[in-house]
Formats: structure tokens, C-alpha cells, sequence
């Protein structure tokens, strides 16, 4: 029963993301066809149009910054029957080049709980470590990638240790305008982690999917939603991430997030799904 909920689960994720790919590509043709006949007498002349919506495609990529650094920091602290302390920090950079793009995350969480053992105070760490990198080849159309992506995620919370995930495969940018992006990934790698609770260590080859969503709104706020998901035969995990964020002041913004974490590898005793809320600052270094 379990393995078909976990199947199924994955399964329907799956072809949300292929479901999600079919639309933008269909809402993207219609835009442009919209776009094309909105105003017919500017667009009497289809070589002046191609080349002046050539100079705005120049003018974007002029705009796109070719490096990018965000630093994010939020802390949570409790007093009374518990002490209980709760560190986020986290850096996010994308890199544009003439040939890649690439983008590189890290994050660090740590929970502290003070306890009394014989009269003293003891504190009790829990800590996640998490590094990713995902480096995009552009091919002869900027849309159409090749790419690699490495990740690795060191997880006392749920007690899985040592996760590294390495993938291969075919990256798409469905659209990217002004104020709003979309892209997908998919392709093979290995994974494995190590199952600190029962000490199993698990290998094998898994398919790995991945669709990004970035809006920005006219005040500056953001949006971002990202859906992943790893399925082998004994492997399978889905994550989901929702964030927005708005500016404070010009470097620095508020950022309000929520992760769901689905990952079938925990011991039996521990819950296969987990979430994360947070609100944190960001500071835009570039």
C-alpha cells in the first residue's frame, strides 16, 4: 500500500511538471501571436518589426546582470518551559556567461535545544547542511541546454547523512521576458545517502526532475516556485519550494518561504514528510 502511495505520489508529480511544460509552451505561442496581431498598422512591416524586437531582445540581455550574490539570515528563539534557538543562513549566486548559466546554492540550518541534565544546562545541536550547483551549456538555440547538476545534503533532522546526488541531462527556458522566467530540466544520474538511524547505505540510478517559475511584480516584490523530484527503484523524494519576498529598502528584502519535503528513505519510525517555514532577511550583495 505504501509503495503504491509512493508511486502514485511521484507519478502525479511527474506529469504535473510535463503538464506545466505543455501549457507555457501553448500560453507562450498564443502571446506571441497575440502580441503580433494586437496592433496591425505597427505591424505592417514585418522586417521592421523583427528588427526592432531584435534590439529589444539586445536590450534585455543587456540589463541581465552577468553575476548575481544574495546572502539570506533568519534566526527563531523560544524561552520558558523550552530554550530553543533555530539558525538559518543562506546564499544564493547565478553566474551568466557567453556559453553557461549557472547557478550555485547553499544553506546551513542549526537548532539548538537547552536542556537540564542533573542540574546543568545542556545544549543539544541539530544541523543541515545543503550545496547545490547546476551548470547550464547553451547550445545553438540560448533556450536549449545541456546541463549537470551535483548536490549534496548532510541531514540530522530527519537523520540522513551524507546524500549526494549527481545528474546529466536536457534543460529548457519555455520563456523568460522582463519580469518573469520559466524553465525545466530532466535527466539520469546516481544518488545515494546513508540512513543514519538503521546505519543502510543506499546506491543506485535515479531520473531527476526539475521545473522553476520566477515572477517579478511591479513593485519589486518576487515570487519564486521550484518542484523537484528523484524516483529509482529504491530512491524516491519530491520537494517543493514557495517563496516571495519584497524589498525593505534597496539592497535588502524580506523573504517569506515554505518548504514541503517528501522523502521515502527515513526509518520506519520517522515521518516521510517534513516542512519548513521561514522568514528571513536578504541582502543583495550584486
Amino acid at each position: 500500500m505504501l509503495k503504491k502511495t509512493k508511486t502514485s505520489l511521484l507519478a502525479g508529480l511527474f506529469a504535473f511538471m510535463c503538464m506545466s511544460i505543455f501549457c507555457c509552451g501553448t500560453l507562450s505561442a498564443q502571446q506571441k501571436a497575440s502580441d503580433f496581431f494586437k496592433n496591425p498598422s505597427k505591424e505592417k512591416n514585418i522586417l521592421t518589426s523583427l528588427f526592432d524586437r531584435k534590439n529589444d531582445n539586445k536590450k534585455r540581455k543587456k540589463d541581465v546582470k552577468p553575476f548575481t550574490l544574495a546572502g539570506e539570515a533568519g534566526l527563531l528563539t523560544t524561552t520558558g518551559n523550552t530554550e530553543t534557538s533555530i539558525i538559518k543562513v543562506a546564499m544564493e549566486s547565478t553566474h551568466e556567461l557567453k556559453n553557461w548559466s549557472n547557478r550555485y546554492q547553499s544553506q546551513f540550518l542549526q537548532r539548538t535545544n537547552t536542556v537540564i541534565r542533573e542540574g546543568e544546562k545542556v545544549d543539544i545541536n541539530t544541523r543541515r547542511l545543503e550545496i547545490s550547483a547546476q551548470l547550464d551549456y547553451k547550445l545553438l538555440k540560448d533556450s536549449n541546454r545541456l546541463f549537470v547538476y551535483a548536490e549534496y545534503d548532510d541531514n540530522e533532522f530527519n537523520r540522513l547523512r551524507d546524500q549526494a546526488t549527481l545528474v546529466l541531462g536536457w534543460s529548457q527556458v519555455m520563456w523568460q521576458k522582463d519580469r518573469s522566467q520559466f524553465r525545466y530540466s530532466i535527466g539520469p544520474g546516481y544518488s545515494h545517502l546513508l540512513q543514519d538511524r538503521t546505519d543502510t547505505r543506499i546506491e543506485e540510478m535515479i531520473v531527476r526532475g526539475t521545473v522553476y517559475y520566477n515572477h517579478i511584480f511591479r513593485n519589486d516584490a518576487r515570487f519564486v516556485q521550484t518542484v523537484s523530484a528523484e524516483l529509482g527503484e529504491v530512491i524516491s523524494k519530491a520537494r517543493t519550494r514557495s517563496s516571495l519576498s519584497a524589498k525593505v529598502f534597496d539592497k535588502l528584502a524580506m523573504k517569506f518561504s515554505v518548504d514541503l519535503i517528501y522523502n521515502d528513505n527515513v526509518a520506519s519510525q520517522d515521518s516521510v514528510l517534513s516542512t519548513q517555514t521561514s522568514v528571513s532577511m536578504v541582502y543583495q550583495f550584486f
